[in-house]
């Protein structure tokens, strides 16, 4: 089960008393395994809390954390908080945490010392970082099928939709653009997407280019296939499927008109095979 968990909704969870992990599991690796097998040891009802950060520098996603929270029968919490401002002692009673287990890198050990008497840090070793550190040289060199081959699940992200310069109307080919701010580990490249939207099961086909715009803005820019809908200030989420190409500089729209329709043609082949 996961939790969708933020303080400022003034409630209380009917939740038996338990210990709660606190870490980066959108880096999760050896550590984080190894903290997870510590506190089932001591037998108490087990929730993992990740911070719902506003920000792209993650290695794997929210939907990544659940997938393997629920392959170790963990419950997950995902903290959300709109001013990135985290109230320990108030999930502490929300959440009913007895005891808590922390890395001793973490940069709120302050805070969960001072909430939490029963307490266990563990020493972060970064020679345990192997598999993080190699899908994130997968992400830097567009290799997302090869990430997915060895997670199980896709590279994902969320993002809120914003205007752009409005070119790709032109040509028939709108697009939804999420400003990345540099912070996005991935190739900036041509990709086979998907996107979710807000309160929809269905994920809807893409192509997606990742860029520097000629402002020098870091884009994320996606056109979803056979859609017209006005989704600007939506929150979405990507999910990279496919490589496509490399970014190619264009000399005009027609040029760019081609190369999308090839790209367009490869996303439809790709779904039509799945």
């Amino acid at each position: 089960m996961t939790v969708h968990y933020n303080e400022m909704l003034m409630m209380l969870y009917n939740m038996p008393k338990n210990a709660a992990i606190f870490a980066d599991f959108d880096k999760w690796d050896e550590n984080e395994n190894k903290l997870i097998a510590l506190a089932k040891k001591t037998n108490n009802d087990l929730i993992l809390v990740q911070k719902e950060l506003n920000n792209f520098n993650h290695i794997i996603s929210s939907k990544g954390i659940e997938q393997k929270a629920k392959e170790l029968n963990c419950e997950l919490v995902l903290w959300h908080s709109f001013n990135e401002e985290y109230d320990y002692s108030r999930i502490k009673q929300d959440l009913n945490i007895t005891k808590a287990f922390v890395f001793d890198n973490n940069k709120d050990l302050l805070k969960i010392k001072e909430n939490f008497e029963d307490i266990e840090i563990l020493n972060y070793d970064q020679k345990l970082n192997l598999n993080i550190n190699k899908l994130e040289e997968l992400l830097k060199n567009g290799k997302v099928k090869e990430y997915q081959k060895l997670n199980g699940f896709n590279f994902g992200f969320k993002g809120f939709i914003e205007h752009g310069n409005h070119i790709g109307r032109t040509i028939n080919y709108p697009t939804a653009n999420i400003v990345i701010n540099n912070e996005l580990v991935l190739k900036e490249a041509v990709y086979i997407t998907t996107v979710k939207l807000p309160n929809d099961d269905k994920k809807y086909p893409s192509i997606s280019a990742y860029w520097t715009n000629k402002n020098g803005i870091n884009v994320f820019e996606t056109h979803i296939i056979n859609f017209n809908q006005d989704i600007y200030g939506w929150g979405v989420e990507i999910e990279l499927v496919e490589f496509i190409r490399e970014s190619i500089k264009v000399k005009d729209l027609d040029e760019l008109k081609c190369l999308l329709n090839d790209d367009k043609q490869k996303a439809l082949e790709y779904f039509k095979g799945e």
